[in-house]
């Protein structure tokens, strides 16, 4: 019985089976809502994606009260906001979204993290989160940007033909950047863009290198019991 109470202690943050779906969403975000642009308006569906992902990150902290208050609290401006912003296109509104997206984003990555980091044998669900988290930084990053670019217009150059609504260039920029692919078809032309591309860039290997080996770790000391 006491060997099984740090287990217990674990999953009273993030119930297990919840990542998988999360995951799905994520990927619904970031290729769904591109491949549909023909058939529907990309900023309506991005934002209902976005909106599903936030609901369901928020839902997923429901066996922890102070996590899912955190949560609630985080997630209701940040869902408000995004939508507000496609009735009155206003820069500060739109900083504003951004700004509680991040803050956001890095409570649910944390949250998943502090989950992913208690369990005491590797599972699928745990590997999900792991993507997770990673996809989820790639989403805050091009949030960054995205507040960079309103902040100071002109720090990134786009491709021409591209429509209007920088946000999913900016979403797949930071995708491009955290994978270290760099097409350059959107480059970073100020100081603090290039600083803030380059940092996530490095995050995002390091982020790899410590979490795989870690995971590997974790299975390889579970097969030598």
């Amino acid at each position: 019985m006491v060997n099984r109470m740090p287990q217990m202690e674990s999953s009273s943050i993030l119930p297990k089976g919840r990542f998988t779906k999360l995951l799905i969403l994520l990927l619904g975000m970031l290729v769904l809502a591109p491949l549909l642009d023909g058939f529907f308006h990309l900023r309506m569906l991005d934002d209902l994606f976005l909106t599903a992902v936030f609901i369901y990150a928020t839902y997923s902290l429901s066996r922890d009260k102070r996590l899912l208050a955190a949560g609630i609290c985080l997630a209701l401006p940040a869902i408000v906001l995004t939508w507000w912003c496609m009735i009155t296109e206003t820069a500060w509104l739109s900083i504003a979204a951004g700004l509680c997206d991040m803050v956001f984003i890095l409570t649910i990555s944390v949250a998943i993290l502090s989950y992913i980091f208690r369990q005491k044998q590797v599972s699928t669900d745990m590997i999900a989160g792991a993507i997770i988290v990673y996809l989820l930084m790639a989403v805050m990053w091009a949030q960054i940007f995205f507040v960079l670019e309103l902040l100071r217009p002109g720090q990134f150059a786009f491709p021409a033909g591209n429509g209007t609504d920088i946000r999913p260039q900016l979403r797949y920029f930071s995708l491009v950047t955290i994978t270290t692919v760099g097409y350059g078809d959107i480059t970073p032309l100020s100081p603090g863009a290039r600083a803030f591309a380059n940092l996530e860039a490095v995050m995002g290997q390091l982020y790899l290198v410590i979490q795989v080996a870690w995971l590997v770790g974790m299975h390889v000391s579970v097969r030598s019991r």
